[in-house]
C-alpha cells in the first residue's frame, strides 16, 4: 500500500471510529508528522525508527502527555497497516512502554478564585458573560457550549430547584445539568439582546452564525491579557469541579454533572481539592502540636513586612529561575573507558535515553546513578568472566553476583537495585533485535527484611520541634532560612528533593498549601501548611515580593538551596538540639508515623505523603504500642457491651450493660433437644 493511500485510508478509518471528536485530527496529524521526518516505506520502520522521532520531540520540548498521544497514534496506525495489507505476522514497531514512558499525574489547572474575579472584572459584553458563565458554574467543555440550541434549555430555576439544561457531550452522550438562578441571570441577559437569526445555537458571532470553539478560544485569551490572566476553556472547567469539591459535593454527584463515565476521571479533576484531607490533617496536627505549643512561643507574630531590627536582615536576592542542563554531564566520553566497547555503548545509551523523561533537578543525580550501577556490575563482571557484549549475561552470573555481594555485607537493596538497572539494560539490548539469554529474566530479587519506619519517638519529636519555635524570631536570615525548611520537612512529609525544588507560585499562604509539582513518580499532589510551618515560612520571607518563576528557598547569598545543602543544614540542626541522625527523610516517616497515631486515616496519609501503594505508606508509618492498645480497648470494649459476658469479672453477669437476654427468641421450658443431629 502506497504511503499517502494508507493515510487516506486511515483518515476514514478514523471518522468512522471516532466521529464528531478531535481524535482523527489529532491521530491523522501525528503520523503525517512522523511519515515527513521518517521518509521510508511503512513495512521498512524500524523500533529505532520511532526512538528517534520520540527523542526529536522531546528535543523540541513537547508536552509528555503530547509524546504519549503520538505514541498511540502510531501504533493505532501500524496496527491498521498491517490489518489492511494482510501481513498480521508484521511486528509493530511501536513498543508503547518504551516509546510513550509514563504519563505524569499533574494537579487540575484551575484558576485561584481571585484569577477569577479579574477575569469577570474585564468581560463586559452580555453573550461573553454568558458563556463564561456556563464553564464556570456549570463546568461546561467549550465544544458543549458552542452547540448548545435554544431548545436545550429545558427547565427555568424555581424556588426550590436550579435550572436545567440538555448538553450533548464528549462521544455524543446526552446528559442534563444543572445550572443556578444567579447563572442564568446572566444567560438571560444575552438571550434578551440575542440577534435574531436562522440558528438555534445559542451563541451567535457578529455575523449572525453559530460561534466556533475556536472563537471562545480567541475571545478568553484577549480577555486573559486584559487581566494578567493565563486561562484556556477547560480551565474554568476544572474550576468549576474544585469550587464543587470544596463546597463539599460528592465525587459521583459531580462525575455525573461533568459527564464522566468512570468515576478516576472526576478525581483527576478535583485532586486538588480535598476540604476533608485538609480538615484532617489540621486536626491532626493541633493535636501533635499541642505539647510544643505549650512551651513559651516566640514572642512575636511574623512580620507583614520587612523586620526592623539593630541588624535589619537583608532579604535575599531573586536568583533567576534554574533551567536544565544540556547532556555536558557526566562526562558522557570519558565514562568507563576499559569496559568492552558493546557494553560501554549499551549502557551510556541507555542512560541518554531515558534523560529526558526525568525530571530536569534530577537529570544529573539520576545519570550518575545508574552509570555507577552499570560500571561497578561490569568491571565485576569482567574480572569474573569477561564479555564483549551485553547479550553474553547469563543467569549464572547474576546468580553469582548475588552471592558476592551478599558475603560482602552489602545491603539487599543495594543489590536488587543494581540487578535492576542492569535487566532494564537487557530487555533494552533484546528490542533492538540483539541476542539475549532468556533465562536471565527468570531471576529472582534477594527477599528484602521488612524493617521499622526509621522514625524519632515523640518525645524527641517533641523536644526538636521545641528547640526551632525558639529560633521563629531569630532575625539571622540563614536561621530564617534553616527554620521554615525545617518545618516545612517535619509538617509536609516533602522529599528533600521536593523541597529543594519549590517555586514561589507553588506558595498559596491565602489557602495555606503547598503544590508539589512532578513528585516522585512524576506526580503532583496538594500538602497542607499548619500554623507552624505558616509562620515560619512567612517570617523567612519577611513580606518580600519575588517572581513567580523563582525558587522559593534562597541562601542569604542569593543562591538557591541544593540538595546537599538542605541535608546537611537539617543533620547539623538535630545535633544543635541533641536529637543525632536527624535527616529530611527521617522527618518525613516521623510525621507519617505521628499523624497515625493521632487518628489520620491511613489512606489520607498516602495521599498526603504521594504513595501510589497503601503499602508503601505501612513502611513508613508504624502503629505504635500504645496506640494499639488504645485501639484495642476502646474495640472490644464496645464489643463486650453488645455481647453475652464470659464471666462475673469485672462485674457480675446480671449487671452487664447490654440488651436483656429477655428481649431475644427464647426457648419453652419443655422443649427438648434433637439430639439425633
Amino acid at each position: 500500500m502506497e504511503r499517502e493511500e494508507s493515510l487516506q485510508r486511515f483518515a476514514q478509518y478514523l471518522h468512522r471510529r471516532f466521529p464528531d471528536r478531535r481524535t482523527a485530527i489529532d491521530y491523522l496529524s501525528d503520523v503525517r508528522q512522523f511519515a515527513h521526518s521518517c521518509p521510508k516505506a511503512w513495512r521498512e520502520v524500524t523500533m529505532q525508527d520511532i526512538d528517534a522521532f520520540v527523542d526529536q520531540q522531546r528535543q523540541q520540548g513537547l508536552a509528555s502527555a503530547t509524546i504519549h498521544r503520538r505514541v498511540a497514534a502510531l501504533k493505532t496506525f501500524f496496527d491498521f497497516v498491517a490489518e489492511e495489507t494482510g501481513d498480521l505476522a508484521w511486528p509493530n514497531p511501536v513498543r508503547f512502554k518504551r516509546h510513550a514512558g509514563k504519563l505524569p499525574r499533574s494537579l487540575p489547572r484551575d484558576l485561584s478564585n481571585e484569577q477569577v474575579e479579574r477575569l469577570w472584572a474585564v468581560i463586559a459584553e452580555p453573550r461573553d458573560r454568558a458563556w463564561f458563565s456556563l464553564m464556570l458554574r456549570a463546568g461546561l467543555r467549550v465544544g458543549e457550549v458552542v452547540s448548545l440550541t435554544l431548545t436545550d434549555i429545558v427547565a427555568r430555576p424555581e424556588a426550590d430547584r436550579p435550572a436545567r439544561l440538555r448538553v450533548c457531550g464528549k462521544g455524543r452522550k446526552e446528559r442534563m445539568v444543572l445550572l443556578t438562578a444567579d447563572a442564568y441571570a446572566v444567560l438571560t441577559a444575552w438571550l434578551a439582546v440575542r440577534p435574531t437569526s436562522s440558528s438555534a445555537a445559542v451563541f451567535l458571532n457578529a455575523r449572525g452564525e453559530p460561534l466556533t470553539a475556536n472563537g471562545v478560544e480567541w475571545l478568553l485569551h484577549q480577555y486573559g491579557e486584559q487581566a494578567g490572566v493565563t486561562v484556556t476553556p477547560h480551565q474554568l472547567r476544572h474550576t468549576f469541579a474544585r469550587q464543587a469539591t470544596e463546597a463539599g459535593m460528592p465525587v459521583t454527584s459531580l462525575g455525573k454533572l461533568l459527564g464522566h463515565t468512570d468515576i478516576s476521571t472526576t478525581q483527576r479533576y478535583t485532586a486538588g481539592a480535598d476540604p476533608e484531607l485538609c480538615a484532617a490533617y489540621q486536626r491532626a496536627m493541633q493535636q501533635l502540636t499541642a505539647p510544643v505549643l505549650s512551651i513559651p512561643p516566640a514572642s512575636v507574630e511574623p512580620p507583614v513586612g520587612p523586620v526592623p531590627s539593630p541588624a535589619p536582615p537583608v532579604a535575599p536576592p531573586c536568583a533567576p529561575t534554574v533551567t536544565p542542563s544540556p547532556l555536558t554531564w557526566p562526562d558522557w566520553e570519558a565514562w568507563a573507558a576499559d569496559l568492552p566497547p558493546a557494553i560501554r555503548q549499551a549502557c551510556l545509551a541507555f542512560v541518554r535515553r531515558h534523560w529526558p523523561t526525568w525530571k530536569p533537578s534530577r537529570q544529573g543525580v539520576n545519570a550518575r546513578q545508574m552509570l555507577w550501577e552499570f560500571g561497578h556490575f561490569f568491571s565485576w563482571q569482567s574480572a569474573r568472566r569477561p564479555l564483549t557484549h551485553p547479550g553474553e549475561l547469563t543467569l549464572a552470573d547474576l546468580h553469582a553476583y548475588q552471592t558476592a555481594r551478599g558475603q560482602a555485607g552489602k545491603a539487599t537493596a543495594t543489590i536488587n537495585r543494581t540487578l535492576d538497572y542492569v535487566l532494564a539494560l537487557l530487555r533494552d539490548w533484546a528490542d533492538q533485535g540483539q541476542p539475549v539469554e532468556a533465562s536471565v529474566f527468570r531471576l529472582r530479587a534477594l527477599p528484602q527484611p521488612e524493617r521499622l519506619p526509621r522514625h524519632l519517638s515523640e518525645d524527641e519529636a517533641q523536644h526538636l520541634e521545641a528547640h526551632h519555635r525558639a529560633r521563629l524570631d531569630d532575625p539571622d536570615p540563614l536561621a530564617r532560612l534553616e527554620t521554615a525548611c525545617f518545618f516545612i520537612l517535619a509538617h509536609t512529609g516533602l522529599r528533600a528533593s521536593e523541597c529543594v525544588d519549590l517555586q514561589t507560585q507553588d506558595l498559596d499562604l491565602i489557602t495555606d498549601r503547598l503544590v508539589v509539582r512532578q513528585g516522585k513518580g512524576q506526580r503532583d499532589r496538594i500538602v497542607y501548611l499548619s500554623d507552624t510551618a505558616r509562620q515560619a515560612v512567612m517570617w523567612y520571607l519577611a513580606g518580600t515580593a519575588r517572581p513567580a518563576n523563582a525558587p522559593l528557598w534562597l541562601r542569604p547569598n542569593g543562591q538557591p538551596v541544593s540538595y546537599q545543602w538542605l541535608y546537611g543544614h537539617v543533620c547539623a540542626l538535630g545535633e544543635a538540639a541533641g536529637v543525632p541522625e536527624v535527616t529530611p527523610h527521617r522527618l518525613r516517616h516521623t510525621l507519617a508515623t505521628r499523624l497515625l497515631n493521632a487518628g489520620m486515616d491511613v489512606t489520607r496519609i498516602q495521599k498526603l505523603l504521594g504513595h501510589e501503594h497503601l503499602n508503601t505508606t505501612m513502611i513508613y508509618a508504624r502503629v505504635l504500642d500504645s496506640t494499639l492498645e488504645a485501639d484495642y480497648r476502646r474495640a472490644m470494649t464496645q464489643i463486650e457491651r453488645q455481647q453475652m459476658p464470659l464471666s462475673d469479672i469485672p462485674e457480675p453477669a446480671e449487671n452487664w450493660p447490654r440488651r436483656q437476654l429477655a428481649e431475644r427468641p427464647s426457648v419453652p421450658a419443655d422443649s427438648t433437644l434433637d439430639n439425633s443431629v
